[in-house]
């Protein structure tokens, strides 16, 4: 805890350094000694200021909203500062710095009202939404901006003479400005009313936030009387709201009504849980009550991964920002219950040898069962190739002349490989309904590559990327294949074209021979023959078309 106040007392000592320095600028100044260039350190002392205190509650606060808000008012803290210096230094245009002096009330609008969201926010879930009259309250809040910067037009806010220099030296409140004023007055009450309501510690300390709220009333209103020794030390309206807002906020922090990620040691301390927590240098920082001291090698194994220290506890880590957090596992019961699963798992495999020994024989039975039925259906469909292949052979056995038998070999390649990819495709067909056109034009490939051994002529353009039905895929195969066969001995070129249309894809067949093919246009769905060279045009259906 020691170390907690030392930076509390650090940061105390970094703001007061900060805000007598940034006053001692301001009073110098006064006495027209190099105003512009204190003016403009004095701005930038605030924007550090501020820049440092929003950096300060992202790392302190815990709850994400209160974080998001409390963050966003740093931010139009800066805004202001930003806005304010640009007027003074850099803006010269009269319409110009009266605009960025109406900005101020951007700040001093939404600053309340996010002090609002965050008391509504705090003892939230991080998933909490605000009311709906909260989105009410942020649209009146913006209506209010909206009827300071647009003072030009309608003077409802600060009057200014008739004929006079508009300025914010030369004007009146008019009621817009009241309007506005107890707005943001309401705003900053029910924050502090719904904080205290919220708090569940001890009420000790509560009245700091009272005292500054009370106080800001106060110096507006002093302000206001036009003081000339509050104009010299306090005259800038911008420092000293956002010096109160931020001691405001601060207080809540101090008091408690806002929760933050301090005084965790104690309670780390005081945690059941044997946890503790090590630097990067290994060595132990903070220890929870009943955690046993690790030594450096258990330290390193748990790094790795989870490290036993005996055969009833486990050694785990990971890695946090500054260095490592190591915890203890009591897996007694996890063993005991380890132990007993294992004894269950050898009875069971036991047990179930048996079954699994015969569940696989069942399973082989099947598959050879299946096996038997594919082959008779490739069989009964091919029953006209293989009898062919026997008249083949038969005609190959009894030729002396080699260059016949050559011929005949090539013939058995081509109807060979027709009964191997028609086989395929009719296996695929047993489990799917649609095939990959590509799978069809390899059949056609290996077919035409046979047929080339014959001196045939073979062309095949068919490289589409679609799916069809498998049983039209086999049919426009077997189709080839029977022009193929009738032809077989006097073919002289065949040429296919497959073409994607909307609906479907036509296969286009072409082959040139003596003899007369128009007995197998039975097969296809469009027929014609044209000096000597018959066409054949088969439509396969795409997937997902109407059959």
């Amino acid at each position: 805890m020691a170390g907690f106040h030392n930076k509390r007392s650090y940061a105390a000592i970094f703001v007061i350094s900060i805000i007598l320095m940034a006053i001692a600028a301001r009073v110098i100044s006064k006495f027209e000694i190099l105003p512009i260039e204190l003016g403009l350190l004095r701005a930038t002392l605030y924007v550090v200021l501020y820049i440092v205190w929003g950096v300060s509650l992202r790392m302190r606060i815990v709850h994400p909203p209160v974080r998001r808000c409390l963050t966003a008012v740093a931010a139009l803290m800066v805004f202001w500062f930003v806005v304010r210096s640009m007027k003074y230094f850099f803006v010269t245009d009269a319409s110009v710095s009266r605009l960025l002096w109406y900005s101020y009330y951007i700040p001093i609008l939404f600053i309340p009202l996010l002090g609002l969201f965050v008391s509504l926010s705090l003892g939230m879930p991080e998933s909490y939404r605000l009311p709906k009259w909260a989105a009410a309250a942020a649209v009146i809040t913006a209506a209010c901006s909206a009827l300071v910067l647009t003072n030009d037009l309608h003077q409802l806010v600060f009057s200014f003479p008739e004929g006079g220099i508009r300025s914010d030296k030369n004007y009146e409140y008019t009621v817009g400005f009241y309007i506005i004023f107890g707005w943001g007055i309401a705003c900053a009450l029910a924050a502090f009313v719904i904080m205290v309501y919220k708090c569940r510690i001890s009420g000790r300390k509560k009245y700091l936030p009272v005292i500054l709220l009370v106080l800001d009333v106060i110096y507006a209103g002093v302000y206001s009387t036009g003081l000339e020794w509050v104009r010299i030390v306090a005259g800038d309206v911008a420092a000293a709201q956002c010096l109160m807002f931020a001691a405001i906020f601060e207080s809540c922090i101090y008091c408690g009504l806002i929760r933050t990620n301090s005084g965790y040691d104690s309670l780390f301390e005081a945690c059941t849980l044997k946890m503790q927590i090590a630097d990067t240098g290994g060595n132990i920082r903070y220890s929870s009550a009943g955690a046993r001291e690790l030594s450096e090698d258990v330290m390193l194994g748990a790094q790795a991964a989870a490290y036993p220290i005996d055969n009833n506890t486990l050694i785990k880590s990971a890695d946090i920002e500054g260095g490592r957090v190591y915890w203890q596992e009591d897996i007694t019961e996890l063993s005991a219950v380890i132990d007993e699963l294992e004894e269950n798992r050898r009875q069971l495999a036991e047990r179930n040898f048996l079954a699994r020994e015969n569940y696989e024989t069942q399973r082989r039975i099947i598959s050879l069962h299946e096996k038997n039925r594919l082959y008779d259906i490739l069989h009964k469909q091919t029953a006209p190739q293989i009898a062919l292949l026997d008249e083949i052979f038969a005609e190959y056995d009894g030729e002396s002349d080699g260059e016949k038998r050559r011929s005949l070999l090539a013939m058995t390649a081509v109807v060979g490989a027709y009964i191997k990819r028609y086989g395929n495709l009719l296996f695929v067909g047993e489990k799917n309904d649609y095939v990959e056109f590509g799978e069809l034009a390899r059949c056609i490939a290996e077919s035409f590559a046979n047929l080339e051994l014959m001196g045939v002529i073979c062309g095949c353009d068919a490289g589409l990327c679609e799916t069809v039905r498998t049983a039209d895929a086999l049919r426009a195969y077997s189709t080839l294949e029977r022009i193929i066969e009738a032809a077989l001995s006097d073919l002289s070129s065949i040429w296919i074209k497959a073409k994607s249309r909307s609906d479907c894809i036509t296969v286009l067949i072409e082959a040139e021979c003596g003899c007369d093919l128009a007995s197998i246009s039975e097969y296809a769905d469009g027929f014609s023959v044209e000096d000597g060279i018959f066409r054949f045009d088969i439509r396969l259906e795409k997937a997902g078309e109407a059959a």
